[in-house]
């Protein structure tokens, strides 16, 4: 046989040390499905607390909506630094505001969430439930790429003791589930799912409400960030973050509490 060439030794590289590390994410503590300010924040406080976390972002790049801004202008607002100072995000006082930069914020949450621990798999779309005995066992998965050709290709299974939806203005598991209500299939006692989306905008009530209502949806699938503003019909909030930064830790500090109850 011909020896390899440098091509195929870094194709080598790379297609087995992926496999390797998708085969080790195939049992999780924590699914996270959505690598946004919430997503990627929860990622960071779980990991740090010794959580075997995954984060599934369906896009090329982390951080969700951070990147933009408002409208471009590439600058976040937050009321307090507390969770920025721990991470080293620079901040500017700005009357009762603070800003910092999203392309720093960006980056740092990804850095961090990834340094503590965390795997992140981006371009992996979650496409379905597990779902056995009305409790969510974990996430199906697929190939975004596959997913927008709208390819009829089997996904995969990846397994977590609790799931996050920090998908955003989607609320994507959330919605999964109200589909499977309306059909009457599956259950859910904890909330009553009503129209997804939010309301009128209202800094002052969603950054509050976001994090009051950042609780289970059903069984071991929990919400965090926009996803719970979503599902609980609470209004936009804009280009302010504390709200989803704080979401993103409380839901932390809820599932590492589970698990410690459940060893």
């Amino acid at each position: 046989m011909e020896e390899s060439s440098k091509e195929t030794e870094i194709s080598r590289a790379i297609i087995s040390q992926y496999h390797e590390n998708l085969l080790n994410s195939l049992e999780n503590d924590v699914i996270i499905v959505g690598a946004g300010p919430s997503g990627l924040t929860a990622a960071y406080y779980l990991a740090k607390a010794g959580a075997k976390t995954l984060v599934l972002e369906k896009r090329l790049s982390i951080g969700g909506g951070i990147w933009g801004g408002a409208s471009g202008m590439n600058v976040i607002a937050v009321e307090d630094t507390e969770i920025l100072d721990e991470l080293g995000v620079r901040t500017s006082k700005y009357g009762n505001l603070y800003t910092a930069d999203s392309i720093e914020l960006a980056i740092t949450l990804g850095y961090k969430a990834k340094k503590a621990g965390a795997n992140i798999l981006n371009l992996m779309e979650a496409e379905d439930l597990i779902v056995k005995n009305n409790e969510v066992k974990g996430v199906v998965v697929n190939s975004t790429a596959i997913r927008q050709a709208n390819l009829h290709v089997d996904p995969y299974c990846i397994q977590g003791k609790y799931i996050v939806d920090a998908t955003g203005h989607a609320a994507e598991l959330a919605y999964m589930l109200k589909k499977r209500l309306e059909s009457g299939n599956l259950k859910v006692a904890d909330i009553s799912l009503k129209e997804i989306g939010e309301g009128f905008m209202d800094v002052e009530e969603a950054e509050k409400k976001v994090v009051e209502k950042t609780l289970h949806l059903q069984g071991n699938l929990y919400l965090t960030g926009m996803a719970v503003c979503a599902v609980h019909n609470l209004p936009r909030m804009g280009p302010i973050f504390g709200g989803m930064l704080k979401s993103g830790k409380k839901i932390a500090e809820i599932l590492e509490e589970k698990l410690v109850e459940g060893k």
